[in-house]
């Protein structure tokens, strides 16, 4: 309602948030704010004008645009000076969690906020916490009396509103206040459910104590049917003052066919078809929820101490258990127990406490031997960082059907194998979210592979497949698949092994068979001869830099085109890299395969990440290569073409480019599809510059003239 108020347009349908922000500068030194910080993808002002042009005639949609213009945040705040502003952010239900930081004098400030949505009640806001237990109730533990109460007093499950039938499993418990808790799982990008009944009912009718949950969280990929769920009862437990918070964390999927219907919600008690349901289910895979939800703590900074205790009890496969409602479910019985941090800290800060690993309990030669996993192919990349070796393989489609028969990728699943070997003498724990934040389990792959209610026996395949479980004992080696969303090309991701004195953080650029890349056919150390390269210092740059063209041309030479507002300087492999953490991809090259699936993305508004872009002429020729980073959809990308100039400084390549942001497109009878471009072209430059400096790609940067001013 305030932004219908304020800009006469529904943008939340569009999936449009605004959020206003006023800055200060009290200091002496000029301030820069990082939209990137606020949202990543955030929408560019010009771009949300462009979205809701068809309401408008032509001298309205001008006014309209110069209004978002003249009325976003302006990103420098000069000394002693303030400026305030709309940032176009993406929705958020609930609360809206984000950072925003500021730069001056070589310094950054992080501000983090909690902005409560109007309208919008969460079921927590309804608890009275302070009357929940009477001050005789509540015990003080310390850590080590912690442990005893969740491996004796807490029961292994929850129960149904009369207590008769167990329910699923207390498989987690976190240690924190009540708004340490909210901020950790926001700053995991978790939502708030919204009180009211016919809300979240599954999930209440889990009882502790005689009540349904305190706070239910979830999250939800965006391109799938899958949802994690955390639930959460305050429980009679302090440590050291904090409250004790015992949870649930699964996932349920939002299936509606046959067979989700069947696996999801059924209470048949025929053996064989609850070890059907144990084997095959997604939901039956607590204990991955679980290693989810702690990945999603460490890597949000919030762990500052974790251990495992037992409790629940096991469930095998063979001997599944359910719970009233229909999830049947398997789990080795271990509690997560996750003490938080009000403040963020980094991977290697939090302790590991509870060594469940060295109990009687773990399967110790499985352990210390390690599970090994037979390699996609030759085309193998290792890194070695001490008493730690990491090798890595990315198998093609192709190879992808014939290893697990089916087409993951065709899912946008993307196996990577992984083998990690520890010659050291602590344990290391290997996080698959380091490789993909988003990653699958092996049931959620083979969840997405089950071509009818009738196929079966794929999740057995991919787990056996799949790397098993986290820990790396000392002198072990640990091989398998970790399931990944799809990267065609070239495939840039982390493996991040956490223990012993720091993490080792390993990032890994590795080619995938399949496309026609426009760089592959660029002899870039060709393109200059000795002879008319020209060294120079950093000021002789300046002045050569602004006696270059201006802006691109067409291939004869003649129209000018967009301003060429771009100069980076690095090797190709620096810059390429820097590029692929960033999140860019390549781009294909022009021809008959690229152009139909640029033409099926233009009319279904997919996401089309490697579309080809079309020839712009610099020194007499096109472009060396090209980058995109999609959004959204084909309609919605950052893209930008690069020329190697003969320039070197301190014997380093000068690249000039030219980068643009699409905000729409439409067809044509020459290339068959066109992009509208956002004619603020500095917004976009300064996008990526915030882009790339947050992939840590960047070790210094300026401005210098060359194309020209266009108020």
């Amino acid at each position: 309602e305030d932004s219908r108020a304020l800009t006469g347009l529904d943008l939340y349908a569009q999936g449009i948030q605004p959020v206003w922000i006023k800055i200060e500068n009290k200091g002496a030194t000029k301030a820069r704010v990082a939209l990137w910080s606020i949202d990543r993808d955030y929408f560019a002002p010009i771009e949300v004008a462009y979205m809701n042009r068809k309401k408008f005639s032509s001298a309205g949609y001008q006014d309209m645009e110069r209004w978002f213009y003249d009325n976003s945040l302006q990103r420098e705040i000069p000394p002693g000076e303030s400026r305030s502003g709309l940032v176009f952010t993406h929705v958020r239900p609930g609360t809206k969690g984000f950072n925003l930081d500021v730069f001056s004098a070589g310094t950054m400030q992080d501000f983090t906020f909690f902005v409560p949505l109007p309208g919008f009640t969460a079921d927590f806001m309804e608890v009275d916490f302070d009357g929940l237990y009477e001050e005789a109730e509540i015990r003080e533990l310390t850590v080590e009396e912690l442990q005893l109460a969740l491996e004796t007093d807490l029961s292994c499950c929850a129960s149904n509103s009369d207590e008769t039938s167990a329910g699923v499993p207390f498989n987690v418990v976190l240690v924190g206040s009540g708004p340490t808790v909210r901020r950790s799982l926001l700053r995991g990008e978790w939502l708030e459910t919204a009180s009211g009944p016919g809300v979240a009912d599954r999930a209440r009718s889990q009882r502790y104590q005689g009540r349904a949950p305190d706070a239910i969280f979830s999250r939800t990929r965006a391109d799938g049917n899958e949802e994690i769920q955390l639930h959460l009862w305050m429980a009679p437990w302090r440590v050291d003052g904090e409250p004790v918070w015992v949870g649930q964390v699964i996932y349920w999927t939002k299936d509606t066919s046959l067979y989700g219907k069947l696996t999801e919600s059924t209470t048949d008690q025929d053996p064989t078809f609850l070890a059907f349901l144990a084997r095959e289910s997604v939901t039956a895979d607590i204990d991955g929820a679980q290693r989810y939800l702690l990945q999603n703590f460490w890597y949000n900074g919030s762990v500052l101490q974790v251990g495992f205790v037992s409790g629940v009890g096991k469930a095998t496969v063979d001997e599944p258990r359910q719970s009233f409602g229909g999830l049947t479910y398997i789990t080795n019985g271990r509690r997560l127990v996750i003490f938080l941090s009000e403040e963020a800290v980094g991977l290697d800060d939090g302790e590991i406490i509870y060594d469940w690993w060295s109990s009687s309990e773990v399967n110790a030669s499985q352990l210390f031997q390690g599970v090994q996993v037979t390699a996609p192919s030759d085309r193998l990349y290792a890194q070695d960082d001490g008493d730690l070796t990491v090798t890595t393989s990315v198998p093609s489609a192709k190879e992808t059907k014939r290893v697990f028969g089916y087409d993951l990728y065709a899912k946008n699943i993307q196996p990577v194998w992984v083998q990690v070997e520890n010659r050291g003498e602590e344990s290391l724990y290997l996080t698959p979210m380091g490789l993909d934040s988003d990653y699958f389990t092996a049931r959620e792959a083979a969840n997405r592979s089950r071509a009818s209610d009738k196929q079966s026996h794929h999740a057995p395949k991919l787990e056996k497949h799949a790397i098993s479980q986290l820990v790396v004992a000392p002198g072990s080696i640990q091989s398998g698949y970790i399931f990944s969303r799809v990267d065609e090309g070239t495939k840039s991701f982390n493996v991040d092994v956490i223990g012993g004195d720091s993490p080792r953080l390993m990032t890994f650029f590795v080619p995938v068979p399949g496309l026609k890349l426009d760089h592959y056919e660029v002899d870039i150390p060709g393109l200059y001869p000795e002879s008319e390269l020209k060294h120079v210092n950093l000021e002789q740059l300046v002045t050569e830099l602004e006696a270059l063209p201006c802006c691109v041309r067409d291939a004869k030479g003649k129209d000018k085109g967009d301003p060429l507002n771009l100069v980076m300087v690095g090797e190709i492999d620096d810059l390429y890299y820097g590029f692929m953490r960033a999140g860019w991809d390549e781009t294909e090259t022009i021809h008959g395969g690229s152009l139909f699936k640029t033409a099926a993305s233009a009319l279904s508004g997919g996401r089309y990440r490697y579309s080809p872009v079309s020839a712009l002429y610099v020194f007499d020729r096109p472009q060396d290569f090209a980058m995109q980073r999609a959004r959204s959809s084909i309609n919605e990308r950052n893209h930008l073409r690069v020329w190697l100039t003969p320039l070197r400084l301190d014997g380093k390549p000068v690249w000039i480019g030219q980068i643009s942001r699409d905000i729409g497109v439409h067809f044509t009878w020459r290339t068959i599809t066109t992009h509208k471009i956002d004619p603020n072209v500095d917004e976009t430059r300064e996008f990526l510059l915030e882009d790339l400096a947050y992939a840590q790609a960047i070790e210094r940067f300026g401005y210098v003239g060359g194309t020209g001013e266009a108020p």
